[in-house]
């Protein structure tokens, strides 16, 4: 009877004694780790609920960065165009030429040669700071490309955005209903590399491929200017439609495209919109001019070109402002956006805190106590084991 009270009791201690001591050891994980939980099974309520809080909580980490980096690039563009800005307004704006624009005097003689190369290293100096502007190895205003530079010159000194020329436009021609009237030798003769022929407006001849090629140009532009987009998640709702399509008020379109900002395409006119075109041309009319008498190269026609040149590329200059004032907009909201985006995640991290972490207070005091409660157990155990030893013996 003594060995199986002795048996029964130390199998008891036993059981009991591992219980304390993994208790024990579950506190002073806790105390290390300061997590409530390890594994799932611990708690399934609480890892369920702290996944999903977690799955929420990389998401708005992702959008936020995003956020600040597409942040970075508004930053970026918004500086050059300022810097663009102030060039145009020192060089213009003490010369003779702002008279000009503002339709208060005639540039001087003596002055034309050295206004149209003031000129000439402006058109420059905008081109060169439109493509340095880059935000990493991404050129800001190159679109969706990122990648291209922006803007080149072609072998006439041409400006081309992403390679199309910024002043391309469909010329008028004869029509015959509602397509081209095509004729089948010109007028002089043209050289090109297929056949047909089209009468402009001023009786000159273009090629068939030459007009197709404008026309295939104007079309780039518009696409570029106007249907390009690169969406990106900045926690707007991400969503798409039944075709795949983002749909463009769930997401912002980071891309900044160039010639939006500096024009593209002719007016009704026939001059360019372009900013740094009209700078060109008004640049070669200035050099153009005597350098001894100042006196245009084709006389009154120069001057009149150059007074409606002058007035578009104050319009230009306007629009380059405005255009700048949108981005001092878009820039604020990205600005209000990472604010918002950061007291979420400050919320969703603060949840996952409070359902995952142990406070480092309760953590110590519940291993002091499991502590505690191991060693009483082996206090207890030391007596019982003890007594019974030596009924056993006496037996």
């Amino acid at each position: 009877m003594i060995r199986t009270t002795t048996n029964a009791v130390l199998k008891n201690y036993r059981y009991n004694l591992q219980k304390s001591n993994n208790k024990m050891n579950d506190a002073m994980n806790v105390v290390l780790t300061g997590r409530k939980f390890t594994t799932f099974a611990e708690d399934p309520a609480a890892a369920s609920r702290a996944f999903q809080l977690r799955r929420s909580f990389q998401r708005v980490q992702s959008q936020l960065k995003v956020s600040e980096s597409v942040g970075m690039k508004y930053d970026v563009a918004y500086k050059t165009i300022e810097d663009i800005i102030g060039d145009i307004d020192n060089r213009v704006g003490d010369s003779v030429l702002s008279g000009l624009i503002n339709g208060q005097s005639d540039t001087s003689g003596a002055g034309r040669n050295a206004l149209g190369q003031t000129m000439s290293e402006l058109a420059k100096s905008i081109v060169q700071k439109m493509n340095s502007a880059k935000f990493g190895d991404t050129f800001a205003f190159a679109g969706a490309d990122g990648v291209n530079v922006p803007f080149t010159w072609d072998d006439n000194n041409g400006l081309c955005y992403r390679g199309i020329p910024v002043d391309s436009h469909v010329p008028k021609v004869e029509m015959d209903g509602d397509v081209p009237k095509e004729y089948n030798n010109a007028n002089p003769p043209v050289a090109t590399a297929g056949g047909g022929f089209y009468k402009m407006e001023d009786g000159k001849m273009i090629a068939k491929d030459e007009y197709d090629q404008a026309k295939k140009n104007c079309e780039a532009l518009e696409y570029l200017a106007n249907d390009e987009k690169k969406y990106v998640d900045i926690g707007l709702g991400l969503k798409e439609d039944e075709n795949g399509k983002v749909i463009g008020t769930s997401a912002f379109d980071s891309s900044l495209q160039g010639i939006n900002y500096l024009g593209y395409g002719v007016d009704e006119d026939g001059d360019p919109k372009n900013i740094v075109s009209l700078v060109v041309k008004m640049s070669d009319i200035l050099k153009n001019c005597d350098p001894q008498s100042g006196e245009f190269k084709n006389g009154e026609a120069d001057r009149a070109e150059l007074t409606r040149l002058a007035e578009k590329f104050g319009d230009a200059t306007n629009s380059l402002k405005e255009k700048h004032i949108e981005l001092t907009s878009r820039s604020g909201f990205l600005r209000d956006n990472k604010n918002l985006l950061t007291t979420n995640s400050d919320s969703l991290n603060s949840q996952i805190i409070g359902i995952e972490k142990e406070k480092p207070e309760v953590a110590i005091s519940n291993f002091s106590w499991a502590k505690y409660c191991y060693n009483t157990a082996l206090k207890v155990g030391n007596s019982v084991l003890s007594q019974s030893l030596m009924d056993f013996i006496n037996t």
